[in-house]
Parts: structure tokens; C-alpha cells; sequence
């Protein structure tokens, strides 16, 4: 029975190969080697990544005596990427799988549920730190001079690191699953934290360059430090090098922590997995309920899928972020903008309003909520279909929503470039004239194009979210009319003028708009009904 277990759970971690989750049908066999084949380029250009970064380090690290360092670096390394690529699916896999209830009624131990949710875990932190473990052993028996041991021991090393992945992994998902259980609106702290990462990734990765440099000027003063107050790091390096003491401290180490983390996780097992997550114990109080509109019934439904799905809000709704980071950096630093522009169309000034409005609409198209609104409806899309509304209802509830999340922080960027580059009168009323056009537009491209290549039989939303048609041609859509229009200015633009090529896009902006409308509210609501 554990064998079956096992067998099944690893089918189940890495069923993204086999299984299509746009249409919930098996692959066939041309398409898992596809897909298989796009993983490892994916794979291999990471890696690559990290071979250059090994580089940089082996070299002056073994010749200034203190290889063992390279080798803890790049495994620290390798650790959080590790941790990182398999934290969620433990989550995931332990606390959130379907088919708890059902193993767990089964005459079975839960330390053998446990130890078959793990295997896929500990595969998956293994499959991520390999990105950085393969080249850096490539580099490490290239420059490090290992002896024959030293090998043996350093290609044995990852496999006791991925159970250290494994410990670590697990005691975070433990964490995770622990404030799940007790927040009601999980959608928000998956954004948040997503956020959080965003941006502590881009702030690593402005500053790696600069990071390396001080890891390699200081190499002598963190070796030190290393021997002093991380001594299971120093005898990782050494095991590295060869030293069977080293290997054999380390894997000890490594294996007393998986054994602690196991022991709490045998014990809260149980009951984490069937405790009831989110439901948060509410009072009943009487109160009086006022009777709302339809319209405003469908506005307040869509918006609560939308505040309901992280993925949905992050992949979708991340420009409403951008804008209001724009604002503040406009506000901030905007002053330096308002210098170098000058001087860099110096001669050329009034072109200066365009490549705001151009700068204004680029980020304002990064939101493209109304795009898969049609096909998250999934199988569910026969319950609207069946209330006393009409399909023309629904569609202009969904645009409503994509207007009302993304015209106020639009507007607020907008007052801010206002008061950093103080355009004139003209140039304001037409710069956000465009603005508003660009933004209907945009939303009513994205429920048309979602209308005429609709997905209900999706298995993870995901699918709709970021691998739909309409969500990829709305998003470049848009970056692609904005290119259009600036190639057009500098063909009409010395006939018309900056204002009046403005007003010439806010007229074809207009017109498009008016056509996407009446379209969706005719043959667009005739195919919803129809779906």
C-alpha cells in the first residue's frame, strides 16, 4: 500500500508533464517530449546563469588557498533556490491535496501518508538545486583540483543538501499552513508575500554585481568568520575538498535536523491536515440587509472573484501596483525627469507630451483584468447564465470591473507626471483624454478576444490566467498599438502637430471603442448565452 502511495503521489507532483491543465486531457507522447525539451532549455539557461556566476568565484577563491569557500557559497546558493522552488508545494502537498480525507480514513499510518507527500517534495527541491549544483561541480572539477575521494564526496553532497532543502521546506510550509489556518482571506497574504519577494529579488539582482565584489574582496575575512561561526559550512567545503570527517559531520547534521523536523511533523500531521482553514468561528448578529441593484450584485461578484484568486490579482491586476509606484517615483524623483527631458529632445520639445501620454498608456495596459474574465467562469458559467439577467448584463459588470481597478490609480499617476513636468492646459485635457480612451479600449479588447476564444474546461486557473490567447495578445496588444502610434507620428506628425495627432488617436481610440461595445453587446452577449 505504500508503494502505491508513493507511486501515486509522484505522479501527482510532477503531473504538469503528462497532464494538460488547459483542456484536463493526458499529453501525448510528442507533447511530453515537447514539453520536456522546453523545461530543459528553460533549465539550461539558468544554468548557465549560475556557471558564469561559478566562475567568477572558483578561480580567485582556489587560487588565493580557500576553495572550500567556493564550494559553501555556491551551495548556500543552491539551498535557497532550492527552498525557494519547493516551499509552496509542500504547502501544497501536505496540507491542501484533495485526497487527504480520503488516505487519511484509510487503514494506513500517517507517518506513511507523510513520508509519501515528501518523496514528491524532496524531488522537487532536488530538481531546483541541481540548476545550480550541476554547474558548479562542472567548475569545481575544472578549477578546484579535487583528489578522486574529494569527487566521490562532492557528487554525494547534493543528495544530503536536498534533505537539508527538504527540512527547511517543510518546517516553512509547516509555518505557512499554520497562518492559513487561522487567516480568513489567504488571497491577500499570498499577494503580499509574493510582493515581498518581487521585490527582494530585484533588489538582489540590481545589487549581485556589487555583492560579488565584496564576497571577493572580503574572501579572507568570511573564510574566517565561516571557520568561527559556521563550522558545519566549513567542514561542507571541507568534504568537498575530500575530508571523510567533513562528510560524514555534515550528513549527520543534516539528518538530526530532518529527524527533529520529521518528529514535529509525524505529531501536528493529523491535525493540521484536517483542520478547517480560514474558518474563522463568526457571531451571527441580526441586521438589516439593503436591497442592492443587479448591476451592482454582478460588479460586487466580480470583484470578489477577482480579490479572491492571488494569482488572478498578481498576474492580472499587478499593474494597479506599477501605477502607484509610478506615482510616488514621479513625486520623488520625478524632478530629474523633468531636467533631462528637455535636454534630451532639445530642439524637439513638443514631442516631449507624446512620450508622456506613450509612457502613461504602456503602463496603464499592463492591467488586463476583463482578458480572462469570461473563461474563469469555468464549468460554473452555467449559474449566471441561469439568473434573471441578460449576457449584456454580466459583460458590462466584468468591464465595470477591469474601469474601476484601473482608471483611479491611472488618474493619480497622471496628476503626478502633471505636476513634475506641468504640461500645458491643451496638453493635459488631451494627454488624459487618451488615457481614459486607451483604458476602455484596452478593456473591451481584452472581453472580446476572451468572447471569441473562451476556455471553460481548464483544470488549474492558471490557464485562462496566463496561457490564454486573449490574456498574451491584450497585454502585447497594447504595447503594440502604442508602438504603431509612434511610428505614425514621426510620418504625420510635422502636418498635424503634437496636439492634433493626440486628438487623431483619441478619435481612432473612440471609434474602436464605440465598434468593441456595440459588438460585445450584440454578438459578444449571444456567444456568452450560447457558451
Amino acid at each position: 500500500m505504500t508503494k502505491a502511495i508513493l507511486k501515486k503521489q509522484l505522479m501527482e507532483s510532477f503531473s504538469w508533464l503528462y497532464f494538460n491543465r488547459k483542456n484536463g486531457k493526458k499529453r501525448t507522447i510528442k507533447g511530453i517530449i515537447g514539453y520536456v525539451a522546453l523545461y530543459l532549455l528553460l533549465f539550461g539557461m539558468l544554468g548557465y546563469i549560475f556557471y558564469m556566476m561559478a566562475i567568477a568565484l572558483a578561480e580567485p577563491l582556489c587560487e588565493a588557498g580557500i576553495g572550500w569557500l567556493y564550494f559553501v557559497l555556491m551551495s548556500l546558493v543552491a539551498v535557497v533556490l532550492g527552498v525557494f522552488g519547493s516551499v509552496f508545494n509542500t504547502y501544497a502537498s501536505l496540507y491542501q491535496p484533495k485526497d487527504n480525507d480520503l488516505l487519511l480514513s484509510m487503514p494506513l499510518p500517517a507517518s506513511r501518508i507523510l513520508l509519501a507527500r515528501l518523496a514528491g517534495v524532496y524531488l522537487m527541491g532536488l530538481m531546483y538545486e541541481l540548476i545550480v549544483m550541476i554547474p558548479a561541480l562542472l567548475v569545481w572539477f575544472m578549477v578546484g583540483r579535487v583528489s578522486a575521494v574529494g569527487v566521490i564526496l562532492s557528487l554525494l553532497l547534493p543528495f544530503v543538501l536536498s534533505l537539508f532543502i527538504l527540512s527547511l521546506s517543510c518546517a516553512l510550509g509547516w509555518v505557512v499552513a499554520l497562518i492559513s489556518a487561522h487567516v480568513k482571506n489567504k488571497s491577500a497574504v499570498t499577494v503580499a508575500l509574493s510582493l515581498a519577494f518581487f521585490a527582494a529579488y530585484y533588489y538582489f539582482y540590481m545589487k549581485a554585481y556589487n555583492m560579488l565584489l565584496g564576497v571577493l574582496n572580503k574572501a579572507s575575512e568570511i573564510a574566517a568568520g565561516v571557520k568561527s561561526y559556521g563550522y558545519p559550512l566549513y567542514q561542507l567545503g571541507r568534504a568537498a575538498q575530500g575530508s571523510f570527517f567533513g562528510f560524514l559531520f555534515v550528513t549527520a547534521v543534516i539528518v538530526g535536523i530532518f529527524a527533529l523536523v520529521w518528529l514535529v511533523l509525524s505529531r501536528s500531521f493529523f491535525k493540521m491536515a484536517t483542520m478547517q482553514k480560514g474558518a474563522a468561528k463568526v457571531k451571527y448578529r441580526e441586521r438589516m440587509v439593503k436591497r442592492q441593484s443587479t448591476d451592482y450584485a454582478l460588479l460586487v461578484k466580480e470583484l470578489k472573484r477577482f480579490t479572491a484568486s492571488a494569482n488572478y490579482m498578481l498576474n492580472c491586476g499587478l499593474g494597479i501596483l506599477f501605477m502607484l509606484i509610478a506615482s510616488v517615483a514621479l513625486l520623488w524623483k520625478g524632478r530629474v525627469l523633468a531636467e533631462v527631458l528637455p535636454l534630451l529632445y532639445e530642439g524637439a520639445e513638443e514631442i516631449i507630451p507624446l512620450i508622456l501620454a506613450a509612457a502613461l498608456c504602456m503602463i496603464v495596459s499592463m492591467n488586463d483584468v476583463s482578458a480572462p474574465s469570461v473563461s474563469l467562469e469555468g464549468k460554473n458559467i452555467w449559474i449566471l447564465q441561469s439568473f434573471p439577467v441578460s449576457a449584456w448584463q454580466v459583460l458590462r459588470a466584468k468591464l465595470r470591473m477591469h474601469l474601476m481597478l484601473t482608471l483611479p490609480p491611472a488618474v493619480i499617476m497622471t496628476v503626478c507626471a502633471f505636476i513634475v513636468l506641468k504640461p500645458t492646459v491643451g496638453e493635459m485635457m488631451f494627454i488624459f483624454l487618451l488615457l481614459v480612451l486607451f483604458t476602455l479600449t484596452m478593456a473591451q479588447l481584452g472581453l472580446f478576444l476572451n468572447l471569441k476564444t473562451p476556455n471553460l474546461k481548464w483544470t488549474n486557473e492558471i490557464v485562462p490566467i496566463k496561457q490564454s490567447f486573449s490574456v498574451t495578445v491584450t497585454l502585447f496588444g497594447g504595447w503594440g498599438i502604442i508602438i504603431v502610434c509612434g511610428g505614425l507620428y514621426f510620418l504625420l506628425g510635422k502636418y498635424v502637430g503634437t496636439l492634433g495627432f493626440m486628438a487623431l488617436i483619441c478619435l481612432f481610440l473612440a471609434v474602436a471603442s464605440v465598434i468593441l461595445r456595440w459588438w460585445i453587446k450584440t454578438k459578444g452577449a449571444r456567444i456568452f448565452a450560447a457558451l
